[in-house]
């Protein structure tokens, strides 16, 4: 195969956008909107609103059992975190359990969950205006992986075999393979489906940190990298290819992260993701 262009005309089974997400992205699309029009598409949704609460009310935000509404949630955290933990439970709800893939759907979904959570703690800890954003684009960034496998699922099962115990990344077996990357045809599909431009640059970037035109998404896209990074060493879904980690050291010293901030986030990890299943309906099963 050629390239991304070859790739986007033969592709099928494109991963479905729940209702709620589309509606969201109109909002997020429009300047003129406020909280109350967010507002009112969550509250159009109960279990995305009981999701939300149950999640603003835990122990990470520190205001366990004090907000009791959406509107008391968009005061305390602000328009954009709600706006941002609304997409990423609704990213999450197209988790497709039951169906056949050559992708393990659990380990994929559980790695994408691991990097939300994991870059939310770290932007927590670097003061990054919005973790919740990195929420978003943690649960997104992989979503091209989808797309191949789905689409193409002989040649997606040979760099699966090719990765397996090589000393290849995955990206780099799919640009041998298709001419192109998940990361790249994840950003297509985030671009066609009018995602934000930071989680567009996350999803497109997060093997590539170092990317000059990365902009004002640059803190995010490092950040997204790092928590990729800490999740496959701490086997967080999966692990492929190699671990530098080297780069990874330099990238947290890029971000602000610490030493110390670094394994506090590794340290909660686990605890944080499995939490997190409960609370985006994720393997419930399991």
């Amino acid at each position: 195969m050629a390239d991304l262009e070859v790739i986007v005309k033969k592709a099928k089974n494109l991963p479905a956008l729940p209702q709620i997400t589309t509606k969201l992205l109109e909002v997020f699309d429009d300047s003129k909107s406020q909280a109350k029009d967010v507002g009112k598409i969550i509250e159009g949704d109960q279990s995305l609103a009981s999701q939300i609460l149950k999640q603003v009310n835990s122990p990470f935000y520190g205001f366990s059992g004090r907000i009791s509404s959406l509107k008391h949630a968009v005061v305390i955290m602000g328009f954009n975190a709600v706006k941002n933990l609304a997409m990423g439970f609704s990213i999450a709800k197209m988790s497709r359990n039951g169906t056949v893939s050559v992708l393990d759907m659990e380990k994929f979904w559980e790695h994408s969950l691991g990097v939300g959570v994991g870059a939310r703690s770290i932007g927590k800890e670097i003061e990054y205006p919005c973790p919740e954003e990195l929420l978003a684009a943690g649960l997104l960034h992989d979503i091209g992986k989808i797309i191949l496998s789905d689409s193409f699922p002989e040649e997606y099962r040979k760099v699966l075999e090719e990765v397996e115990g090589g000393v290849e990344e995955i990206y780099q077996s799919e640009n041998k393979v298709f001419g192109t990357s998940h990361a790249e045809v994840g950003e297509w599909f985030a671009r066609e489906n009018r995602f934000p431009p930071v989680l567009r640059a996350c999803v497109k970037n997060h093997h590539a940190p170092s990317n000059q035109s990365l902009g004002e998404s640059v803190k995010a896209v490092k950040t997204i990298y790092v928590a990729d990074q800490l999740c496959r060493v701490e086997g967080i879904g999966w692990s492929d290819g190699n671990r530098n980690h080297e780069k990874t050291e330099d990238v947290c010293k890029e971000i602000g992260l610490t030493d110390e901030a670094r394994e506090k986030v590794i340290g909660n990890l686990r605890s944080e993701v499995d939490e997190a299943k409960e609370f985006f309906g994720i393997n419930k099963n399991k």
